[in-house]
């Protein structure tokens, strides 16, 4: 049986190639897939609450058997990941979930949005600044990603947050990786330079578990993009939003487009956004339909609104089938 400490997982996701993340993003694909036609392999996800933490119990019994539990608190997310024999049950491996939860999110997001901007493409549109909320794990991971599969494509990374304390530890770390790459930082409360910031970026994400959205259409309108991605993966619980209503029906919905979710009855119970604004499964897409072939006449047309429209919106809740699916490389 494999055990993999935090450390170990790390060490082995920051050093992915290119190639590396093209085919975890495969691997991806087919586990939501998976999900997509057969919803029952991953059940709804056991939420416990507590005076210190959330703690999060989720199973699978898809192609890849497992469980994950997760606490969130005041430290962040932590926990572990079990992967087991599907036919016997006999424990495969133990895995630290801290850093594996972060990228396996962050993976999906950027599934998503190489849909919308194709690396690569000069006529893709991609450009100008690069913006997320936050500066814990999650952001981390998008922006190691965003930044591997768009070398060069963004003039400034906006990284948005409360601390410019943690912050700047982040810039810190990604500029090992990415020494030639312009980072600014911007406190949450500094609205001048937000806005400024959107007046030309093309993907933002949002990694805060916040009460009061923070991505809002009044910045969105700023912005001289032909085309905007989103992706939120912040909140998980009903009474947290990332994204303003404005931006969800006004920028996307009324538009012709759907959301990109990863499962729509989790994103309907737990994603403030949706109850909030009383978003139903209607204006909704799962993921796994965009990826399935022969692709459904829904997904064709949210297919077709992504490479027309200006506003492209995907909100994650995260689904353990993408927790594991990765056969981390390693000595292992």
């Amino acid at each position: 049986m494999i055990v993999l400490k935090d450390a170990e997982v790390r060490q082995i996701l920051e050093n992915l190639t290119l190639d590396d993340i093209k085919e975890y993003q495969n691997t991806l694909s087919r586990g939501l897939i998976e999900y997509y036609q057969d919803n029952s392999i991953i059940p709804s996800r056991i939420v416990t609450t507590t005076k210190y933490a959330t703690h999060l119990f989720m199973g699978s019994s898809g192609s890849q058997v497992g469980m994950k539990a997760l606490t969130g608190s005041h430290s962040g997310f932590r926990g572990l990941t079990t992967i087991l024999d599907k036919h016997d049950g006999s424990p495969i491996g133990i895995l630290n979930a801290a850093t594996l939860t972060a990228f396996r999110t962050a993976l999906s997001t950027i599934l998503a949005l190489v849909k919308v901007f194709v690396p690569g493409d000069q006529k893709s549109f991609i450009g100008g600044n690069l913006i997320v909320y936050g500066s814990g794990p999650q952001a981390e991971w998008h922006l190691r990603l965003a930044l591997t599969l768009y070398p060069g494509f963004f003039d400034k990374v906006v990284i948005i947050n409360r601390t410019t304390k943690n912050a700047d530890a982040l810039v810190t770390i990604l500029k090992a990786k990415f020494s030639g790459v312009l980072f600014e930082i911007v406190s949450m409360d500094d609205e001048i330079h937000i806005t400024e910031a959107y007046k030309n970026t093309s993907v933002i994400f949002s990694c805060v578990p916040t009460s009061s959205p923070v991505v809002l259409k009044r910045n969105i309108d700023q912005d001289r993009r032909s085309r905007i991605f989103i992706g939120a993966i912040g909140s998980y619980k009903p009474e947290m939003i990332e994204i303003d209503g404005e931006t969800l029906i006004n920028q996307c919905i009324s538009k012709g487009g759907k959301i990109i979710v990863d499962s729509i009855n989790d994103c309907l119970r737990e994603a403030g956004e949706f109850q909030q604004n009383n978003i139903s499964k209607d204006s909704l897409i799962e993921f796994g339909s965009l990826l399935i072939h022969p692709t459904p006449k829904k997904a064709l047309d949210q297919l077709n609104y992504m490479k027309s429209q200006r506003v492209i919106i995907c909100k994650l809740v995260g689904l353990l089938c993408y927790g594991y699916i990765c056969r981390l490389k390693g000595p292992y």
